[in-house]
């Protein structure tokens, strides 16, 4: 006597769902960093993070062989926007306290 599933002898493939939590916390990161470049040094970090988090899910997606999604590639798009910005304000500030330094 034979199980149904002996008779057919059907391979059953699982695979693990695709998250994309790294992407969804890049993203919120991103945000964060962007938001938050005009406070130095607190947006950096949420700006760094949010790179490495998207790059992370870039890679989880081309493993699984499929598309990165928009919401990744905002993510990196923000946290590189928001190092630049903050590196740029932590410049014009530093200018400026060498400026007003200078005329005392």
């Amino acid at each position: 006597m034979t199980t149904p599933n002996e008779a057919t002898a059907e391979a059953v493939i699982v695979t693990q769902p695709h998250t994309t939590s790294f992407g969804t916390a890049a993203l919120v990161l991103g945000i964060l960093g962007t938001l938050l470049c005009i406070v130095p040094y607190v947006g950096l970090p949420f700006s760094i993070a949010a790179v490495v988090l998207s790059r992370r899910q870039k890679t989880r997606d081309r493993e699984a062989g499929e598309a990165v999604l928009t919401k990744t590639a905002a993510a990196s798009i923000m946290g590189i926007l928001g190092i630049v910005l903050s590196v740029m304000v932590g410049l014009v500030l530093v200018f400026l306290g060498w400026a007003t330094a200078s005329w005392a």
